[in-house]
């Protein structure tokens, strides 16, 4: 991060920039405003600390010349005046915050970092590029968990290529953005530097070409698409689509792994839980001790219920509602939670492995056809010509015998529209909704309004189109069939805990979807930024920044605001259900109930958003 100084007291601008360079921080100093003012017009910077008694251009003068040109750099005012007059004309000049002198160092870190989130919106003290790792909290570099031996300056660099993905840098943005004014470095010192980081990273076992050279214009990160090696907790790589046997004892054996890796993490939660009960019970519980454990209830809550463990994550949500209603003098709910957590430790000893719940992970086409059997029959010899496998059906009950074949691509339902009933056309969608919502193309060239009712009341997603019968359109109809039949989908999941983390991706693994998962909120923009997700699943409670806030964040900016977006949380009441709705998301999922709502709901909202193909004809 780059940031310019303007301070006219020689002791006080030595020490900051002293300061702020031993934090990593690239550091232009002004010791008056006009000059100040000249760098801004030269260099970019992500901060500017200004103070108001300045000689030729002062503080608040500075401040709105700025926020006139439309310069949107964060600014923090050093001033030693305390009033609340002159503090106000600085934040009406367009500041954004100030400190008083004589300061704490430790509050104006804290302050510049505070302006420094919100300009990225907003950091994280983890950066990571396939296997190359960044933690900022300590300034240590990793590659493939190796650590790499780097210079402050090999470090700020690498930290700006990630910042910017695989964009092309040319010398001089990095010249601009990594040294000083003074410093006054040519071009030959950027390839120095990259050439060093090259030869440490190989050492580490990356690639000669981590860091490709675009000649003629600068240096890129090799895309995370091209780099190969073992999928990350953060980039997921899609899994070819096996038989549903093989699918679920996949599964299975994935969800216990996680479960076994986890074991010790559900027996310390466990064991504030215990501690919170003694102390209840002698009337003592409170503080630190209170908080804990309805942290620990509510992590099991949504751990176990994502593992299947219904009971068990039923008899958390309690326990974690008693606690906040927790009284020392209340001695029936201090019986009903010793009650509960016997009851919970019960369950766990009953059901020592996950449990899976049964769904068809397998998803054809389904392909409904009104009244036209030529049209059928065309498409049929299509399909049978590019190898897609299909099954003929006159009836629902017919369907639903059809989708339990693993081997079927394409389902074809064959119908008059017009004579069809609403019960019939109900039993229908009931087929489809009893494994999870399929994606479906209908043709029709029924005209009549009350026949098209009959679709579109019962389901949303079923598409009404006209289809004729020439050669090309059926081709057309084929092609997109295998289109939806194979499209892979991008799930991006945000929650802060590691274990469902690990439990969501054992469970979409086998399916035809590339998954992304962070246990940071504060890392989420520069991730969809890059992945692109065609569906986000925010967690409901995380630390720093909420999913009711994060939501509220997508949904205002116009780049994601058709995003479908799908909660996670262990509360079902309606004032949670309320407020989830209300900053912008489309459903719900509870944690209690995670594995069977899981899928179909991810699968609802991918095909409403790109399942679904209209055949221009």
């Amino acid at each position: 991060m780059k940031i310019l100084l303007v301070e006219d007291d020689k002791l006080i601008a030595q020490t900051l920039e002293n300061i702020l360079r031993d934090r990593h921080y690239v550091v232009d100093l002004a010791s008056e405003g006009q000059l100040g003012w000249e760098f801004v017009e030269t260099y970019n910077y992500d901060l500017i600390l200004l103070d108001v008694m300045l000689p030729k251009l002062n503080g608040i003068e500075f401040c709105k010349r700025l926020r006139d040109a439309g310069n949107q750099t964060p600014v923090l005012l050093l001033t030693a005046q305390s009033s609340s007059n002159k503090k106000v004309m600085g934040l009406d000049a367009g500041a954004d915050d100030y400190v008083v002198k004589p300061f704490e160092i430790s509050e104006l870190l804290a302050r510049i970092r505070v302006l420094l989130r919100r300009r990225n919106s907003p950091t994280t003290p983890i950066l990571q590029w396939g296997k190359l790792r960044l933690n900022s909290s300590i300034h240590e570099v990793t590659y493939d968990d190796r650590v790499l031996n780097i210079t402050p300056k090999e470090y700020r660099l690498l930290e700006l290529f990630i910042d910017n993905g695989d964009r092309v840098l040319t010398r001089e943005i990095i010249l601009d953005r990594l040294w000083a004014v003074e410093e006054a470095p040519n071009n030959n010192t950027v390839s120095a530097h990259i050439k060093d980081i090259r030869r440490k990273l190989k050492k580490a076992g990356a690639n000669a070409d981590f860091i490709e050279t675009v000649y003629g214009v600068g240096y890129r990160l090799k895309p995370l698409s091209t780099l190969k090696g073992k999928r990350s907790k953060e980039r997921g790589i899609k899994k070819e689509i096996n038989t549903e046997t093989q699918l679920r004892k996949q599964t299975r054996e994935a969800l216990t792994a996680v479960w076994q890796q986890f074991e010790k993490l559900h027996s310390d939660r466990l064991s504030i839980l215990e501690k919170a009960n003694l102390a209840w019970q002698k009337h003592s519980l409170e503080g630190q001790l209170l908080q804990q454990a309805q942290w620990a209830a509510h992590k099991l809550a949504g751990g176990l219920g994502i593992f299947g463990f219904n009971q068990g994550s039923s008899l958390a949500v309690e326990m974690e509602q008693l606690l906040k209603i927790q009284s020392d003098s209340d001695r029936d709910r201090a019986r009903h939670f010793s009650e509960l957590l016997f009851a919970l430790k019960n369950s766990l000893k009953s059901n020592s492995q996950p449990l899976l719940t049964p769904v068809n992970q397998h998803r054809p086409v389904i392909l409904a056809v009104d009244n036209q059997s030529q049209l059928v029959q065309q498409i049929m010899a299509e399909m049978s010509a590019v190898a897609m496998k299909f099954e003929m059906v006159t009836n629902p009950r017919a369907t639903k015998k059809a989708l339990v074949q693993a081997n079927v691509d394409v389902i074809i339902w064959q119908f008059s529209l017009a004579d069809e009933t609403a019960n019939t056309l109900n039993d229908f969608i009931d087929v489809i909704n009893d494994r999870f919502p399929l994606p479906i193309i209908l043709f029709t060239d029924n005209n009549n309004q009350d026949d098209r009712l009959k679709i579109t009341r019962l389901t949303h997603p079923i598409l009404l189109q006209r289809a004729s019968i020439d050669n090309r359109a059926v081709k057309a109809i084929v092609k997109a069939l295998q289109q939806a039949r194979h499209k892979v989908a991008k799930v991006l999941v945000v929650d802060d805990d590691s274990q469902v983390l690990a439990a969501i991706d054992s469970l979409l693994d086998p399916l035809n979807i590339e998954l992304t998962v962070l246990d940071n909120p504060l890392n989420f923009w520069r991730f969809i930024a890059e992945f692109k997700p065609d569906l986000l699943i925010l967690d409901f409670a995380m630390p720093q920044l909420t999913g009711i806030e994060l939501c509220q964040l997508v949904r205002n900016d116009p780049r994601w605001r058709e995003l479908p977006i799908l909660f996670l949380t262990i509360h079902n009441d309606l004032g949670t259900m309320q407020q989830i709705l209300s900053a912008g998301a489309n459903d719900c999922i509870s944690k209690t109930l995670v594995q069977s709502e899981l899928i179909p709901k991810i699968f609802n909202h991918l095909d409403r958003r790109q399942f679904y193909y209209s055949v221009n004809l």
